[in-house]
């Protein structure tokens, strides 16, 4: 993906963090796709605010036209709670089967949703995995035990430790294994030697006296997929489809889409299944709730401390209405610049209240 990437123009620097998520030097950043094999992160610089807006949507629709095979997304850092996806949407059940076919519904009723790029469920089908199904029949005819066999290929696969180095003052074990050609060979997996637990009766089938069985001797390999973790929360099995947007589209435009498709076409739902939706609407609404939660309070103590300040009801009534005139004066330049009210604006207009109270104190008792 490197070389696409550096054919756009503006792109100042490029750095790539591979197997985990990138180090969260930005607030709103998640850290939790560690020692995640399939997983790549790519930082790159623009040489300018104006170039970073220019490629975002452009790397991202040559991406996905040269790498259909691969989910690719091309963020920005943005203002905002931190979230794993612009918009969610949770199925909550005791069933994984149900809450995998809910899902699968909801997954395609999200990818019919203008501007959205991706959908990924986080109970899906997981890594492939090589099973290795046993005959116990010849299994036992090679003097040996199911048990046997699954420890000499976890002593050949995974290790067994073999003692410790010490390097200056630490001690580092030793763990003996195949090599890591070997192990991701197939071939050279169907051809591993099982050691017989009698070698005399193993030796004495082959014609070299070799006590080693052939592994592809004992049964048959087959490639499956692996069980998907299921997902809890507060205690409850679900089911989250997760959607990515394009970066011109606010993610409450794309929800209330979504919102209408369902109530036009209802997902029957069994009795204990529900749908909750999440994402960038629900975390902003919890810390706009946690803002405006102890406003109460604050209200209260501010026009204590006003009063008590000048004792004066006509100079606390002159503070009020210097706080009430800023407040409005912060509303009206977001609606002349016609900036959204998020949480930013909502901390801004406070702090713009907490500032001019403050002022009208200072002035007013200079007075």
């Amino acid at each position: 993906m490197e070389p696409v990437i550096r054919e756009s123009a503006g792109i100042r620097h490029l750095h790539w963090v591979v197997g985990e998520s990138a180090p969260s030097f930005y607030y709103n950043m998640i850290m939790d796709r560690d020692g995640s094999a399939d997983f790549a992160e790519a930082l790159v610089t623009s040489v300018s605010p104006e170039a970073t807006e220019a490629l975002i949507p452009e790397l991202q629709k040559r991406l996905d036209e040269r790498f259909p095979e691969a989910r690719v997304l091309v963020r920005g850092l943005v203002q905002g709670p931190p979230v794993d996806a612009p918009v969610e949407i949770r199925v909550v059940g005791p069933d994984p089967t149900e809450l995998k076919r809910l899902g699968e519904d909801l997954r395609l009723r999200m990818v019919r949703q203008p501007g959205m790029l991706h959908v990924r469920e986080t109970l899906a089908d997981g890594e492939a995995k090589l099973v290795f199904d046993l005959d116990e029949n010849a299994v036992r005819l090679a003097g040996l035990t199911l048990a046997e066999v699954a420890r000499q290929l976890e002593t050949a696969l995974e290790g067994v430790s073999g003692g410790s180095l010490l390097e200056s003052t630490e001690e580092l074990p030793l763990r003996v294994r195949l090599d890591n050609a070997a192990r991701a060979d197939l071939e050279a997996l169907r051809g591993f030697d099982v050691l017989a637990r009698t070698p005399g009766d193993a030796a004495a089938q082959t014609d070299s006296g070799y006590a080693g069985v052939p592994l592809s001797s004992l049964g048959s390999l087959r490639l499956e997929p692996a069980e998907s973790p299921i997902t809890r929360r507060n205690g409850e099995r679900l089911n989250t489809v997760q959607g990515f947007i394009q970066c011109d589209l606010l993610p409450k435009e794309v929800l209330a889409s979504l919102r209408a498709d369902l109530a036009a076409n209802p997902l029957p739902l069994a009795p204990g299944y529900r749908i909750e939706f999440g994402g960038d609407s629900e975390e902003r609404s919890s810390t706009v709730t946690n803002l405006i939660s102890p406003l109460g309070m604050v209200l209260v103590l501010t026009v204590a401390t006003i009063v008590i300040t000048f004792r004066s009801y006509r100079l606390s009534l002159i503070a009020a209405l210097v706080s009430f005139l800023s407040m409005g004066a912060s509303l009206l330049a977001l609606a002349v610049f016609d900036f959204p009210f998020g949480i930013q604006a909502l901390i801004g207009v406070i702090d713009s209240i907490g500032v001019s109270i403050n002022a009208a104190i200072v002035i007013l008792t200079e007075l």
